[in-house]
């Protein structure tokens, strides 16, 4: 069971440009043009006539052709031709979708059109942001969204899984974060004091160690943004652990990730990673390049392993797996998508008990 109601990444705007872009999100596929007025539609990607999928026709204006037999569909998803055939019956239309461009992803809402509320999308930056330099990408997972989202929640495994890549310390491996619950997800942060400065910013730091503080907010239905510092050693100290106030760090970067379900086998994950132009004096298009670098040797290295993880558990479905205290953030988050799973199952039922 998927939530419904809810906000899905399903592009960088980039990639929406002149053609058109298919896409499955929760086993439903859409297929994304640009209009001529520069936004974006999303319609069904299956013909109503013999489920052709419109994403291998053809855009003419604001409209898509079936190229199997010819009809062809606006933006709302009305077909307004069919060749041969002057009556176009009512019922010959496919699905719509609401759609929405914003800090440079395009959004789709995949639940009740009345329901699709704008303030329900999770905050992240924009490429277009002038105090960041953005570079940015996306991959496909032959795994369940949920073991991304895990992946994401639980950064004990970074000292292992990533020691030539991100290069980071074993007190990841030791030292517990803070958990706190929202409303439609979780926020984790971590300081870690006097740690090796990690490979992306070794060259432009001075010091070979540094404190850590990052702080990151996880909002359904699996959407990441975290900012993560570094500070001369001690300042650790004069915070007591709390989040670091009207100091200048050391560097400071920027992170947006969103995982999305294709189905129940596999996943598009999209990031982004960012240096700020302002809070290192080396900061250039050539770090965001050398950070992007290793971000995708590690997302590669973690791809293969979820991908190893998934395949273990297609041939056990209902192992017993043991948790730790490391697993805070990741069960917290289930439960969060699983009590909204379940009031919007509510409300269904509400409304078809009434009708």
């Amino acid at each position: 069971m998927y939530l419904h109601n809810c906000w899905y990444v399903a592009a960088w705007d980039y990639e929406v440009t002149d053609g058109l872009v298919a896409r499955t999100i929760i086993n439903e596929p859409i297929v994304l043009y640009r209009m001529e007025n520069g936004t974006i539609a999303a319609l069904q990607d299956r013909c109503c006539h013999r489920s052709a999928p419109l994403s291998i026709g053809r855009k003419e204006g604001d409209s898509v052709r079936c190229m199997y037999h010819g009809l062809k569909f606006d933006s709302s998803g009305k077909c307004t031709e069919i060749p041969g055939q002057d009556i176009v019956p009512a019922q010959t239309c496919v699905r719509s979708f609401p759609v929405i461009e914003q800090d440079s992803w395009v959004w789709v809402w995949l639940g009740d059109p009345q329901e699709a509320d704008p303030a329900l999308i999770p905050p992240a930056v924009g490429h277009d942001h002038p105090d960041w330099i953005f570079r940015s990408g996306s991959i496909e997972y032959q795994a369940n969204y949920q073991l991304v989202n895990d992946n994401l929640l639980d950064f004990s495994h970074l000292y292992f899984l990533h020691p030539e890549s991100f290069g980071m310390g074993i007190d990841w491996a030791h030292v517990r974060p803070k958990v706190s619950r929202l409303e439609r997800g979780v926020r984790v942060e971590r300081w870690l004091p006097a740690q090796p400065t990690p490979n992306h910013i070794k060259g432009v730091v001075d010091s070979d160690t540094v404190d850590i503080f990052t702080a990151y907010d996880f909002l359904a239905p699996g959407v990441m943004v975290m900012n993560s510092y570094s500070f001369p050693r001690g300042t650790l100290e004069q915070f007591d652990g709390e989040k670091p106030q009207d100091i200048a760090p050391i560097t400071h970067d920027v992170t947006c990730q969103a995982i999305t379900p294709n189905n129940d086998d596999t996943s598009r994950y999209f990031f982004s990673w960012a240096p700020n132009r302002h809070a290192l004096a080396g900061c250039s298009e050539k770090l965001a390049d050398d950070m992007i670098a290793i971000a995708r040797m590690a997302f590669e290295e973690d791809r293969i392993m979820i991908e190893a993880q998934a395949r273990v558990l297609q041939h056990t479905p209902n192992p017993t797996q043991v948790p730790i205290a490391f697993d805070n953030a990741l069960s917290l988050m289930r439960w969060v998508l699983d009590k909204l799973k379940k009031e919007e199952l509510a409300r269904v039922q509400l409304v078809a008990n009434s009708l």
